[in-house]
C-alpha cells in the first residue's frame, strides 16, 4: 500500500478514533438524563459493546504501518459497523430530549466541563454526516455551543464571550468534525452580516411587548434553521455566538422588568377577585389562571421561564383585570360627601339612595353612638381607594372594620341599586360588635373577684347587649342561607366571616356577664 493510502487510513482512524470518543461521552450524558427525567425510554446495549469497539480500535493504532495499512482498513470497516446500532440508539433516545429538556438538565446539573460539550456537539456533528439537519438538533448544538463560548461577567451582570483565540481553535474543531464542507466566501460574508444585522435589531428593543410584535426571536431561529451545515463555519459560528448573547442579554434585562410588572399585575387579578361576585365562567377562567400563575412561579424559579408563557399570561391578565374592574365599580360605588348629605337633608331634597338612611328602630337606637362613630370615620376616607387599604388606615383599624363593612357603607351612600336591608344590618353589626368591645373593657377595668357584684349597672347593660349578640348571630344565620340559595358563594363567605367576629366577641361578653 503506498503512502498516500496509509494517510487515508490514518485520516481515517482519527475520525472513527473521535467519534467513538463522542459517543462514549453521549453514552455518559444519555445515562445522566434518564437518571434526571426517569421517563425516558432506557438505551439499550450489550456491556461488551464499547468496551469491544475499544479494543479493535486500538488493535487499529498498533497497525497503521504502510505493511498492514490494508488490514488496518479492514478492521475499521469492523468498527464502524458496530458503532451504527450503538449510534442509533443514542440517537433514539436523544429524539426523546427537547432542547428545552436539554436546558433544564444543565440548569440542574451544574458539573460539568469544556470538554463534555465539546463531545456532545461532535457527536451530533459526526452522527449527522450525510444526513439533513433536523431543526431541534441543531436547537440543541446552538444551545450547547453557546455554553461553551460564554462566560458571565459579575461586575457588568452580563454574558460575554470568552478568549477570542480559544473560541475560533474550538469553532475549526466543530468544522474540521463535520468535514470542512466547502461555501463560497461571498455567501458567507453575507449570511454573517445578517446575523449580526439581527442582533442589533435586538439590542434596539426596549420591551417583551415589542420584541413579540417584531417576531425578532422567531426570525433568528428561522434563520438559523435554514443554515444546514453552514451554521458551524468558523465565521458565522462567532457571528451567532455575538447574536445569541446579545439576545440572551437583552431578554434578561426584559425579563427582570416583566417579572415585577407581571407579578405585580396577577396580584392586582387576586385582590379584585376577592371583591366581586364570580360567575361560573368567569370562576372558571380565574382557576385556570391561578393554574398558569404556579406554572409561572415555577419556571422563575427554575429559570426555565419562555417568552411564550410570559407573553401568554400577560395577554389573560390584561383580559381579565378590565372585566374584574367593572366589576368592582359595580360595588363600589362613589360616596356623596357628608355635607353633600347634610345638605340635601336640611333642605328637603333628600334622595334615600344618596343620603343617611333613616335610624332603623330600636336596634340602631342601641348602637347609635358607635354607628355615627363608623360613618363619620369612613366619611373622612377616599371612597375609590381600596376597601382593604382602607381597613389598614390607622383610625379605620381602630375601630376594627372589615373591607365588606366598608362595602356596606359605600352602598348604602353611594347611590346605587341594592339590598339596603342588608348593608344596614351589617354596618349595625359592626356598631355592636364596638359596643360590645367597649363593655368588655369596662368590666374589665372594674373586675375583682372578691369586690364586685354581678348586679353593678355595667353587668345589666352587657347583658342586654349580649340578648343583642345572640339575636344578631342569628340573623347572620339567615342572611348567610339565603346568600347560599342564591349562589352567591363569595357574600356566603363574607357574612360568615363576618358572624365569626361576631361570635368572638359576643362570647368574651356572655361569660363575663354569666360567671357563677
Amino acid at each position: 500500500m503506498s503512502v498516500q493510502d496509509l494517510n487515508r487510513v490514518h485520516r481515517r482512524y482519527i475520525r472513527v478514533s473521535n467519534f467513538f470518543k463522542a459517543a462514549w461521552t453521549f453514552r455518559q450524558f444519555i445515562q445522566g438524563l434518564q437518571k434526571v427525567f426517569t421517563d425516558l425510554t432506557p438505551f439499550h446495549e450489550e456491556p461488551e459493546d464499547f468496551q469491544a469497539i475499544y479494543g479493535a480500535l486500538k488493535l487499529v493504532s498498533q497497525n497503521l504501518s504502510e505493511s498492514a495499512a490494508e488490514a488496518a482498513s479492514g478492521m475499521l470497516d469492523d468498527v464502524e459497523r458496530k458503532m451504527v446500532p450503538l449510534v442509533q440508539g443514542l440517537l433514539a433516545v436523544d429524539e426523546q430530549v427537547s432542547p428545552g429538556l436539554l436546558r433544564l438538565f444543565f440548569q440542574r446539573v451544574k458539573n460539568y466541563d469544556d470538554n463534555i460539550l465539546t463531545q456532545l456537539i461532535k457527536f451530533y456533528l459526526y452522527s449527522m454526516d450525510g444526513d439533513t439537519w433536523r431543526a431541534d438538533r441543531l436547537d440543541k448544538s446552538d444551545f450547547l455551543a453557546t455554553r461553551l463560548a460564554e462566560e458571565y461577567n459579575d461586575s457588568r451582570d452580563t454574558f460575554v464571550l470568552r478568549d477570542p483565540a480559544y473560541l475560533r481553535e474550538v469553532a475549526q474543531a466543530f468544522f474540521t468534525a463535520l468535514g470542512s464542507p466547502t461555501t463560497p466566501e461571498a455567501e458567507i460574508v453575507v449570511v454573517r452580516d445578517e446575523i449580526l444585522a439581527l442582533g442589533r435589531r435586538i439590542e434596539e428593543v426596549e420591551s417583551m411587548d415589542e420584541l413579540h410584535e417584531r417576531r425578532l426571536i422567531a426570525l433568528y431561529r428561522d434563520r438559523k434553521h435554514g443554515l444546514a451545515e453552514r451554521f458551524f463555519h468558523p465565521k458565522i459560528l462567532h457571528a451567532i455566538w455575538t447574536t445569541n448573547l446579545k439576545l440572551k442579554n437583552r431578554v434578561h434585562q426584559l425579563y427582570r422588568q416583566e417579572e415585577q410588572r407581571i407579578v405585580a399585575e396577577y396580584q392586582q387579578v387576586f385582590e379584585l377577585e376577592r371583591d366581586v361576585p364570580i360567575d361560573v365562567q368567569l370562576g372558571q377562567e380565574l382557576s385556570q389562571f391561578r393554574v398558569s400563575v404556579e406554572r409561572f412561579e415555577e419556571q422563575l424559579q427554575g429559570e426555565n421561564l419562555r417568552l411564550e408563557d410570559l407573553a401568554q399570561l400577560r395577554r389573560k391578565v390584561r383580559e381579565l383585570v378590565p372585566r374584574l374592574q367593572r366589576d368592582v365599580a359595580s360595588t363600589g360605588p362613589f360616596v356623596q360627601p357628608v355635607e353633600v348629605r347634610e345638605f340635601l337633608s336640611e333642605t328637603s331634597m333628600e334622595d334615600i339612595a344618596t343620603v343617611h338612611r333613616p335610624p332603623a328602630g330600636a336596634d340602631l337606637d342601641y348602637v347609635q353612638t358607635q354607628f355615627d362613630a363608623i360613618v363619620a370615620t369612613l366619611d373622612d376616607t377616599n371612597p375609590t381607594t381600596d376597601p382593604r387599604k382602607v381597613v389598614l388606615q390607622p383610625e379605620v383599624f381602630s375601630l376594627g372594620i372589615g373591607a365588606r363593612e366598608i362595602l356596606a357603607y359605600r352602598r348604602l351612600y353611594g347611590g346605587v341599586t341594592c339590598d339596603h336591608d342588608l348593608e344596614q344590618f351589617i354596618l349595625e353589626a359592626a356598631a355592636l360588635r364596638a359596643r360590645i368591645e367597649t363593655e368588655v373593657d369596662q368590666i374589665k377595668g372594674i373586675l375583682d373577684d372578691s369586690a364586685v357584684a354581678q348586679d353593678a349597672p355595667i353587668f345589666s347593660k352587657a347583658r342586654r347587649t349580649a340578648r343583642r349578640g345572640d339575636l344578631y348571630l342569628k340573623r347572620f344565620s339567615h342572611r348567610i342561607e339565603q346568600a347560599v340559595l342564591d349562589s352567591d358563594g363569595v357574600e356566603a363567605k363574607q357574612l360568615q366571616l363576618l358572624k365569626m367576629r361576631m361570635m368572638r366577641a359576643y362570647s368574651g361578653l356572655w361569660l363575663m356577664v354569666h360567671r357563677n
